[in-house]
C-alpha cells in the first residue's frame, strides 16, 4: 500500500512539471472622461455611458520567460469580430490602435481608447494565442445613455 501511494505521488509530481504554465495573467483599469478610475474583472458587467470616452488599461504579466509573442500580438475581439479603429458601425468605437507603450521584462500595460455608441451589452475578448499556453478572457461592458 505505501508502494502505491509513492508512486502516485511520483506520478502527480511529474504531471505537474510536464504541464505547461499559464502564459499570461491579466488584470484590467477602466478610466472615464472624468479621470475616475476602477480595477475590473472579467466576471463582472461593466456599466458605461454611451458617448463618454473611456480608456481601457491591459496590463499582463508572462508566468514564464521569454514569450515568443510580444504585446503587439494580443487580439481585442468585440463581438467575435476584430475590434478594428475608427469602425463606426462597430458599438464601441475604437479611437485608436492599442499602445503598449510601458513594460518591463515580465509586465506589459497597454492602453484602449474607446466611445460607447450604441445601447446594450457588448463583449470584448482579450486573446492571446502563443505555445506557452496563452489566454483568452472576456470583458462586459454594459451601456446606457
Amino acid at each position: 500500500m505505501k508502494q502505491i501511494k509513492i508512486i502516485n505521488l511520483c506520478c502527480m509530481v511529474l504531471m505537474l512539471a510536464a504541464a505547461p504554465a499559464a502564459a499570461c495573467e491579466f488584470t484590467y483599469r477602466i478610466t472615464n472622461s472624468l479621470g475616475s478610475s476602477r480595477e475590473v474583472s472579467p466576471d463582472e458587467l461593466i456599466p458605461l455611458t454611451a458617448g463618454e470616452i473611456y480608456e481601457l488599461e491591459l496590463s499582463y504579466w508572462e508566468d514564464h520567460r521569454s514569450c515568443p509573442l510580444g504585446p503587439e500580438g494580443t487580439v481585442l475581439l468585440l463581438e467575435g469580430g476584430r475590434w478594428i479603429t475608427q469602425r463606426q458601425t462597430q458599438p464601441l468605437v475604437l479611437q485608436a490602435p492599442v499602445s503598449w507603450p510601458e513594460s518591463s521584462s515580465r509586465t506589459k500595460t497597454g492602453y484602449a481608447s474607446f466611445i460607447p455608441q450604441q445601447q446594450g451589452t457588448w463583449t470584448v475578448e482579450i486573446l492571446r494565442i502563443c505555445s506557452r499556453e496563452g489566454y483568452s478572457g472576456s470583458l462586459h461592458f454594459h451601456v446606457t445613455n
